[in-house]
């Protein structure tokens, strides 16, 4: 949101939209990945690895079809998009790292 608003006021509402657009592809991707990860509940390692690697191909699946849809079909400015959406993902890796 920070990224987000910075990049609103610097170059305008249609760069807001954009980096909010972004941010939010992510943070879908990830909560996907969570949903499908934690689905299984208590079970084997086997289960659970499989279930990791089916939510985080799930999560790529999601992003490369939301990005061509919003550069693609819905001609988001790409450089606020793509800002927004590393700036979600860097805030994803810092909140994991602080998980201990």
């Amino acid at each position: 949101m920070a990224a987000a608003l910075a990049i609103g006021v610097a170059q305008g509402l249609l760069a807001l939209k954009a980096a909010l657009v972004g941010g939010m592809v992510v943070t879908l991707g990830n909560v996907l990945f969570g949903w499908v990860l934690f689905q299984p509940g208590v079970a084997p390692a086997r289960t659970l690895s499989r279930a990791a690697y089916v939510g985080e191909a799930l999560k790529w699946v999601w992003v490369g079809v939301a990005l061509w849809l919003a550069l693609g079909v819905a001609e988001e400015p790409p450089l606020p998009l793509l800002l927004g959406l590393i700036a979600a993902q860097i805030g994803f890796w810092v909140a994991v790292a602080r998980i201990h």
